[in-house]
């Protein structure tokens, strides 16, 4: 299942937890809140990415036309062309199963779990401390995160950043 796959990944545990929450829809997006009866009616519901959709989970992270554009310079770095999925389960799974042995597969599920907490930390700043979200800049951060991830967590050679940033897969291969 999905779902075992997920606890694989070398990402610190909160951010694992934070994905497995995304997965189930239990994350705090506009969407939710309202449902709960906790976001006022008076508050937009809109997402921070686009104007005039409503901030879901699976907009936010999958459908935002932001959010595509990062999932799109992500694969582009990875070396993958892919056609995005329409949920975020197939998402993660397609990006699981184009690795090519278990070491790469390690790296681009570190890479996932980045790039879902650059793309919420994104969404936070945007809210609460009047930040852009900019897809340019939630990539550079995605590289950064997994970049750092991969250093601490990951029992492959230290690659140099700008190594890394060339092509993840060769430092992964080391």
């Amino acid at each position: 299942m999905i779902f075992d796959h997920i606890w694989d990944s070398p990402a610190p545990s909160k951010v694992i937890a934070f994905s497995w929450q995304l997965l189930h829809d239990r994350i705090p997006t506009r969407s939710n809140l309202a449902v709960r009866g906790i976001l006022v009616a008076d508050v937009p519901w809109e997402c921070v990415g686009c104007v005039g959709s409503v901030e879901s989970s699976i907009h936010l992270f999958l459908h935002c036309p932001s959010a595509l554009k990062v999932w799109y310079d992500i694969f582009r770095w990875l070396g993958l062309v892919i056609v995005i999925p329409p949920s975020l389960f197939l998402l993660f799974e397609v990006l699981r199963a184009s690795a090519r042995n278990v070491k790469i597969r390690k790296g681009f599920l570190l890479i996932w779990h980045a790039t879902i907490w650059s793309l919420w930390k994104a969404r936070n700043g945007s809210i609460f401390a009047n930040e852009s979200f900019a897809p340019n800049d939630i990539v550079e951060e995605i590289k950064v995160t997994s970049w750092k991830w991969s250093l601490a967590r990951l029992k492959v050679p230290p690659c140099m950043y700008y190594e890394w940033t060339w092509d993840p897969g060769d430092c992964l291969l080391r």
